[in-house]
């Protein structure tokens, strides 16, 4: 093999190596998880309210709410993009669900962090009223 191939193949394997590499401290980064210091699903009148509080330890881009009417097939119904500007001192989101329905109802949160990861929430049961 001529030195030109060698540094060629040389050249890929060291390539090959470094996107290796990004890959697993990438991963690595991805791994951490969101902690939710509250989540709570309150009925009141003619309206669900969430209420959510973070530790504020992953950067967070949105939230997704999500609503599911049997546990299983959840459906997207709202975008949360940042805290409460009242609630001054925490990590603390809501959103309030005026298409309430007379039967059981699951919320769950969707985080999408800065770098487009996405973790899910517990889902919490609404009676409906």
């Amino acid at each position: 093999m001529d030195t030109k191939k060698k540094y060629k193949v040389m050249g890929l394997i060291i390539l090959s190596w470094m996107i290796t590499l990004t890959g697993i401290s990438q991963d690595k980064k991805d791994t951490k998880k969101i902690n939710y210091t509250s989540f709570t699903v309150i009925t009141k009148q003619h309206k669900v309210e969430l209420e959510w509080a973070t530790d504020n330890s992953v950067p967070t881009n949105y939230f997704e709410v999500q609503k599911s009417w049997d546990g299983k097939n959840y459906k997207t119904i709202a975008l949360v993009l940042g805290p409460d500007p009242k609630k001054t001192g925490c990590d603390c989101y809501d959103w309030s669900d005026t298409q309430m329905q007379k039967k059981i109802t699951y919320y769950r949160l969707k985080h999408i962090d800065a770098n487009g990861s996405a973790q899910l929430s517990e889902p919490k049961l609404s009676a409906g009223s």
